[in-house]
């Protein structure tokens, strides 16, 4: 019966909700481990369980991954209320306070960001079969697009020859929540590079209308997207290991360096929250001091003091 809750819930999250299919998938993870950890009969917890659970959950995840549990928790026994399953949710009166690590964003630098991309030209011109050619275009195409648009590599590998408008050049997305935006893409020669693997992908005559298309002509997996980027990141250094998302942080600090409107970044990262876009401030401005301290021009200067007295 636990579980016939649990699946109507998600029916109704689904159906009712309109929550995404990655949400779901995390509310679903999230609430199994839950019912796992009562024996599957969750609808009986009481306080106690939910304490209990919340300090399990402590010694084993970080602060933001208990938050996210919790919430998980919370809105399924507001449902159960909701249906007048349970007559009052056992979370109504206990606070998650918990002290959460503030974690500054990973930058990739602007000089590794030019040897990764250089490399990956490299490989375009020295290919030598169309096989070749078409994945290295098209890994071109897809770290042009990361950085240039700062999307998540779940939107990037959704992109399909119906959302993205080379000519106007523009990207539809259709992010978090179902929440669409359209981004802009700002380079002449991303476009290009864009243009060139369209090319190779229609000659190669993929099978799905998904923009991104692997060597069997069929979605290219968020997987993929990570082995591209940790290939050519050994063009950096051996040791070094990118993620999608630092080229997401890269776009969205260097950003907002240039233009500082938060409110602009936000919108064009597809955030909820202006709190979550606010990471990017406290980036560039920890990156303001260690450059600060390491180049001001003040610590340059020799002052000569033995003739002056300082009173």
């Amino acid at each position: 019966m636990a579980v016939n809750y649990l699946e109507q819930y998600f029916s109704y999250c689904e159906n009712q909700k309109n929550l995404d299919a990655k949400t779901i998938k995390a509310y679903r993870i999230d609430l199994t481990q839950f019912t796992d950890y009562c024996d599957a009969k969750q609808v009986r917890a009481t306080r106690n369980t939910i304490e209990a659970y919340i300090e399990y959950l402590t010694k084993r995840f970080k602060p933001a991954t208990v938050k996210r549990k919790y919430a998980a928790m919370r809105a399924y026994f507001r449902y159960l209320v909701y249906e007048d399953i349970i007559e009052q949710s056992p979370t109504q009166k206990i606070k998650l306070q918990m002290r959460q690590e503030n974690v500054l964003p990973r930058v990739i630098n602007k000089a590794d960001l030019a040897k990764l991309l250089t490399q990956a030209y490299k490989e375009c011109f020295v290919a030598q079969s169309a096989a070749a050619r078409f994945a290295a275009l098209r890994n071109c195409a897809v770290l042009e697009l990361l950085f240039a648009t700062g999307i998540r590599v779940s939107e990037l590998c959704d992109i399909t020859t119906d959302t993205l408008n080379m000519d106007e050049q523009y990207v539809r997305i259709m992010g978090k929540g179902s929440k669409e935006r359209i981004i802009y893409i700002a380079s002449d020669q991303v476009i290009d590079t864009l243009r060139q693997y369209a090319g190779e992908r229609q000659r190669k005559g993929a099978a799905t209308k998904s923009f991104f298309v692997n060597r069997d002509g069929n979605r290219l997996s968020q997987q993929s997207v990570r082995r591209i980027i940790n290939h050519y990141a050994k063009a950096v250094t051996p040791n070094s290991h990118f993620t999608p998302h630092m080229f997401r942080h890269s776009f969205a600090t260097y950003l907002w360096d240039n233009c500082g409107d938060i409110y602009e970044v936000k919108n064009i990262l597809g955030h909820s929250s202006i709190k979550t876009t606010e990471r990017y401030v406290h980036a560039s401005y920890q990156r303001q001091k260690d450059v600060l301290k390491a180049w001001h021009p003040r610590n340059g200067l020799i002052i000569d003091e033995r003739n002056h007295e300082i009173k």
